[in-house]
């Protein structure tokens, strides 16, 4: 049985599902220029469809 649940990452685990840096990623946070996150107190999350939305907002098409 499959969880309906959103799963929600670390910091570590997005920059790494991104590419990128956690540096990187904590810089993108402050600016406002990285994908959607929630924050709790002092704990960061990403929901996966948050990254992948952050992903495909990048997509180029090519030839159309």
């Amino acid at each position: 049985m499959q969880s309906t649940f959103p799963r929600y990452l670390t910091p570590t685990e997005a920059s790494e599902y991104l590419g990128l840096t956690t540096g990187t990623l904590a810089n993108m946070r402050s600016l406002g220029t990285g994908p959607s996150f929630v924050r709790r107190g002092r704990i960061i999350r990403y929901a996966e469809a948050d990254l992948v939305a952050y992903l495909e907002a990048g997509r180029v098409q090519v030839g159309a």
